[in-house]
Order: C-alpha cells, then sequence, then structure tokens
C-alpha cells in the first residue's frame, strides 16, 4: 500500500516528472524545481510526466467500477480482499481498503503534478506564447479529468489548483463537489476546447503527438462531464442541453474526417488491439511492452487459464473467483453455445473455434478479453504471438479507452430520445453488432431502457457501468436486484449482501489515512 497522503502529495517540492515512464521518458525526478523547466524540452518533459500519471487510471475503472457495478460479480473467498470489499459493498472494510486509499493517492499524484506545471506556464517561461498555450491547455485537460474522477468516486474532496506549501496543504480542507465541477473541471475544459488543436498537439521540435489530448477529446470529455452535472446527484438537467452541442460536434466530426469508427465487427475486434494505437480511441491510456509500464488491468481481470492455449499461464494473476454477472453473459450468447450479440466474443470471451461468423462463446471463466490479447485473438485477427515478448504481469501493452466515439453517440442518444437522430446513433451500433434496430413506434421510456441497455453491452469493462447506474439514480435498485437475483451463482448466500447497498453507497469514504492526517480537517462520507 502506499504511504503516500493528500498532503504529502499537494506539498510535494518535486514534481513527478517520469510519472510512471507513460511516453518512454527517462526518469529526472531528483531534479529540484529551482533549476528544471530551464529549456522548453524540460517543460515537454514535465507535460509528459503528467500524462504518465494516468497510467494506475485503468486499474481503477476495473476495481472501484466494473467490480462495483453489475457487471461483475466476485464472490466472498476471493483472496483479494480490498476487491470483495468494493464488489460486495463492505462499508467497515472500505475504510481501510488499500485499493481506495491507493485511487485517492494516484489520482492527486496527478493533480499535483499538472498543477506544479502549470504554476510555471504562468510565468511565461517559454519564448513560444502559441506552444504554451497548448500546453496550458493539455495540463488543464489532465487536471480535469482526474479531478472529474475523484468527485464521482468520493463527493467532496480538497481542490487546489496551485501548488501549495506543507503549511498550506496541512490547512486546505474539502470542497462541495458542484464547486469542484464549476470552478476547476468546466473552465479547465472550456480552456482546453478553445486552446487545444482538433488532432495531434505539436511539441516544441514540431513533432506531433497523437496520443495527447486534442479539441476533439476535451469536446467528449466536458459532454461527458455536463450529463454527470445534469443527473444524479447534482441533477442540474439543464447542463443537458450544452453536453448535446459538445456531443453532436464530436459526432460531425467523427463523420466528416472519417475517424474512430470501426465499420464492422472486424475491425471492432482489432480496436483492442494495441498495435492500433490512436486509431479508434479519441483519447487512450496507452502502455508499452516494457517492465512496469504495462495496462495493470489486463492481469487483474481475468480467471487463469488451465491451459497455455490462451496464453502463459503465469502472465495472468489467475484469480479464479472473477465472473460476468448472468444476465450480462447471456445477452452475448442465446444458448450456451451460439452468440447472440457479436460483441461477445470480443468482450467477455475469445473462442478456441472461432470462425468469420465468430458463432461460438468458450466456456471457460474468462472476463474481460477487450484487454487481453491473447494468443487466440491475435491468431484469429492475423497478429502474431507476443507472449515471449511479455516476461511479466506487469508487461501487457493494451491501451486502455478514456473516450470513445460509441460513448459518445451514445450519450447522445440518450439526451434527444426517441427522435430519428437518436435511433440512428442507437442503431449503427446495434446494426454492427448483428442486433434488430430500433423501431419508431417504441415509447420514450423504453428507447431510454434500450439506450441504458446498449451502454453496458457496448462498454463492459471499460469502467463507465458503475457511474451510469449513479448518474441515473439506479445504483440501489440494480446492485440490490444483483444479489438476490443471482443468488444462485454460488453454493455461498449473497441475497443477505442486498442490504449493504443503500443511498450513500454511490459514494466511496474517505481513506482513513486521510482522515487522519489531522483531526478535524476531513468529514468522512455518510455511511462509513
Amino acid at each position: 500500500m502506499k504511504t503516500i497522503n493528500i498532503i504529502s502529495t499537494l506539498a510535494i517540492p518535486l514534481l513527478l516528472i517520469s510519472c510512471n515512464n507513460y511516453l518512454n521518458v527517462s526518469p529526472t525526478t531528483q531534479i529540484s524545481t529551482e533549476n528544471f523547466y530551464e529549456t522548453d524540452a524540460q517543460v515537454d518533459q514535465a507535460l509528459t510526466g503528467v500524462y504518465g500519471c494516468l497510467k494506475p487510471i485503468a486499474l481503477y475503472s476495473l476495481q472501484m467500477s466494473e467490480q462495483r457495478s453489475d457487471n461483475m460479480w466476485i464472490t466472498n473467498d476471493t483472496k483479494q480482499n480490498d476487491n470483495v470489499d468494493i464488489a460486495l459493498f463492505n462499508s467497515d472494510g472500505l475504510v481501510k481498503d488499500e485499493t481506495i486509499a491507493d485511487c485517492w493517492a494516484d489520482y492527486f499524484t496527478i493533480i499535483s503534478s499538472a498543477n506544479k506545471l502549470l504554476d510555471k506556464l504562468d510565468e511565461e517561461i517559454l519564448d513560444d506564447a502559441d506552444l504554451q498555450t497548448e500546453y496550458k491547455a493539455e495540463a488543464k485537460f489532465l487536471r480535469a479529468l482526474a479531478y472529474f474522477d475523484l468527485v464521482r468516486y468520493f463527493g467532496r474532496v480538497p481542490a487546489p489548483t496551485h501548488s501549495l506549501s506543507t503549511e498550506e496543504a496541512f490547512a486546505l480542507g474539502q470542497s462541495e463537489a458542484v464547486d469542484v465541477y464549476s470552478k476547476i473541471i468546466v473552465p479547465d475544459l472550456r480552456y482546453a476546447v478553445d486552446k487545444l488543436p482538433e488532432t495531434s498537439p505539436a511539441d516544441y521540435l514540431g513533432k506531433a503527438h497523437s496520443e495527447r489530448a486534442t479539441k476533439i477529446a476535451a469536446k467528449a470529455l466536458l459532454g461527458r462531464v455536463y450529463l454527470t452535472m445534469a443527473g444524479y446527484p447534482l441533477n442540474l438537467t439543464a447542463k443537458k442541453d450544452s453536453a448535446a452541442i459538445l456531443l453532436k460536434n464530436v459526432i460531425d466530426y467523427a463523420d466528416t474526417n472519417n475517424k474512430y469508427w470501426a465499420k464492422d465487427m472486424s475491425q471492432w475486434n482489432q480496436m483492442w488491439i494495441h498495435e492500433n494505437d490512436n486509431k479508434y480511441f479519441i483519447f487512450e491510456i496507452q502502455y508499452i511492452n516494457a517492465s512496469g509500464q504495462g495496462n495493470p488491468y489486463t492481469p487483474n481481470a481475468m480467471t487463469k487459464p488451465s491451459t497455455s492455449i490462451w496464453c502463459n499461464p503465469n502472465l495472468i494473476a489467475g484469480n479464479a473467483h472473477i465472473y460476468v454477472e448472468n444476465s450480462l453473459r447471456d445477452h452475448y450468447r442465446d444458448t450456451l453455445e451460439n452468440v447472440y450479440d457479436k460483441r461477445g466474443w470480443g468482450t467477455i470471451s475469445t473462442s478456441s473455434i472461432a470462425s468469420d461468423e465468430q458463432t461460438t462463446i468458450d466456456t471457460e471463466n474468462l472476463i474481460y478479453v477487450k484487454f487481453f490479447e491473447n494468443k487466440i485473438k491475435r491468431n484469429f485477427l492475423g497478429y502474431t504471438d507476443m507472449d515471449a515478448e511479455i516476461v511479466d504481469r506487469t508487461y501487457w501493452p493494451q491501451n486502455f479507452p478514456i473516450l470513445r466515439l460509441e460513448d459518445v453517440m451514445l450519450m447522445y442518444a440518450e439526451i434527444v430520445g426517441n427522435t430519428a437522430e437518436g435511433r440512428k446513433m442507437v442503431n449503427q451500433i446495434r446494426e454492427r453488432a448483428g442486433l434488430d434496430d430500433i423501431v419508431a413506434s417504441v415509447s420514450e421510456d423504453e428507447f431510454q431502457k434500450i439506450v441504458a441497455n446498449e451502454r453496458r453491452y457496448e462498454l463492459a469493462g471499460e469502467g463507465v457501468r458503475w457511474h451510469d447506474l449513479v448518474r441515473h439514480n439506479e445504483y440501489v435498485s440494480t446492485l440490490q436486484n444483483k444479489f438476490i437475483n443471482d443468488d444462485s451463482t454460488s453454493d455461498k448466500s449473497y441475497a443477505s449482501l442486498a442490504t449493504r447497498v443503500t443511498k450513500n453507497s454511490y459514494l466511496y469514504p474517505i481513506p482513513l489515512q486521510q482522515i487522519q492526517v489531522r483531526k478535524g480537517l476531513y468529514t468522512q462520507n455518510p455511511g462509513y
């Protein structure tokens, strides 16, 4: 478990220049802020370091959204007890949960690194004013992304926008979530929308970086932010209008420029292969095949294979007690063997006898193979086996999408409702998956339910489902029903756990080590 806390993070005198080495930048964490930022190259390296701090987000999307939602089952005999606390709503254990404490620390590391860079950029340290503005816009995008997740996970959090001294950090209390949205997240993203280029920001050498944040990514994220603010718990419904404008702009851009859309299931399955960097995702966390630089999600999301037909079994975590939730599993197949939704093959399992039609789903308990480039998947899609290149579990190079077009299309459909535009967005996705079109005669309520389900099927495994349930204020009933209705999946009883899910469950607790930093500084969230 990390010993870092918010106080020490915000008061760090050295910028975490190569946070997790995200873009292959050599570590320079020993360089002080007094003699750094002297060249354009150092400023660019500092920005690269902020991007590098995104690396753990993929794992938290699995642990704190997927495992919390009705997409996944984790039984109480699983050895990873911190994940069990999350999945089974154990409020007593969650206060001391290591995953939650690490999540808090890692997100504030992103913010601390971004704040330090923004402080320096405010001093007009670059000769090129346009480049300085672009770097500021990227840093603000990353800071907004971190704060957005923090308020969705924890609610009231400390919200510094500049580097703090130790004394300032120890005096900084929590801000209301609505204030973090209105004073930091929205202004940061508006700045990014105004100042970022539509594609591939350039560095100080003029080299384009397709992996960095763009105007389109900022619009997509701000659209998601507005839609979130329109839902529970803020319920600022007028924000939907602002969200619709931004999301439609992203869709129109993608359509005009032929970007981000996988036209058939072959391309859809290939979008999860790491060789397709920056082709299908609007913004993604990129990982590389190197020690400590792989996607931490991949080895933690699936059951250990019983044979080497999938991959070297030692390359994944081997947690044998993680399952796809029954209703989600059953959606992807109408019988045990026959595929109903073509996305099932590339979402929850890769068949050992896959054909061009992908007509079977293997019965092994593999979970989200979107981010698992096993031998069968790579061979079927025409890629070479890479197992020999993966030395240990920290090498998996699968990228993780933060924003992709299908998410944007379905958010837009949710807002415009059962209109020709709304049905077009949903049907385009359903047709590719081999499902029937939505007809105009469905009611608005039916349409909204179809959109919510389509988001579940299309975005399964991507850390979206829990936030959708909270936004629609359906997390209590959905999770209670999961424990009651899926109780027959095991010889153990889970129905009694339904009472653990309450209205307070939409937030995680402030980690205990943060509460104990200074008495009275933080107030614990209700229910913990």
